[in-house]
């Protein structure tokens, strides 16, 4: 078998690997305007950082979101968030896309391996041997992309307040001007 005929059999059921793994990853949700429209991606009771304008963060269950402020459990205790105090919302992310990277880049490594541990010449036992190489290759692949992503914690950015510019003259002895503050 010539080299080009070859890359294509090894290459072959990793592209199909690909086209059938790309589908099922969900996309990045898209940022919300109002702060009460939080709840059509956040349910209560679910782990949340609110990250305040001050730069303080608070990690929690998220216990009530109300017009004008965020109410989220931390440590047995309620904190309120005043709404104009809130710059980011996020939401813990699962493992659910660490176990689909690593389904793909399992299969992927199986299949590659399978290709490489076995010749054109091995017949039948050839796609075996690949078979179980990307099933092998899979299971490996879906524990560590679970266990990596569990690993840290990922938040899914769901709130960002809009950006603001603050400007507030002031005097001084021998000068005056003004201070510009932008947040984003």
């Amino acid at each position: 078998m010539n080299g080009m005929a070859h890359l294509r059999s090894w290459l072959t059921p990793v592209v199909v690997a690909a086209v059938v793994m790309l589908p099922t990853m969900r996309a990045q949700a898209q940022t919300v305007g109002l702060l009460t429209d939080v709840r059509t991606q956040v349910e209560v009771g679910e782990k949340v950082r609110v990250l305040r304008l001050d730069g303080s963060e608070v990690r929690g269950e998220l216990s009530a979101i109300e017009p004008t402020a965020l109410a989220i459990e931390v440590d047995d205790r309620v904190v309120r968030i005043n709404a104009a105090d809130v710059r980011e919302v996020g939401v813990k992310d699962g493992v659910y896309n660490g176990i689909l990277i690593g389904m793909g880049a399992g299969l992927a490594a199986g299949l590659v391996a399978g290709q490489l541990a076995t010749s054109p010449d091995d017949g039948n036992l050839r796609g075996m041997a690949i078979m179980f190489a990307g099933a092998a290759g899979l299971g490996v692949g879906i524990g560590l992309g679970a266990a990596i992503d569990a690993a840290a914690a990922h938040f899914r950015l769901v709130y960002r307040a809009p950006a603001t510019v603050r400007v507030a003259p002031f005097a001084a002895p021998g000068g005056y001007g003004a201070v510009v503050a932008v947040a984003w």
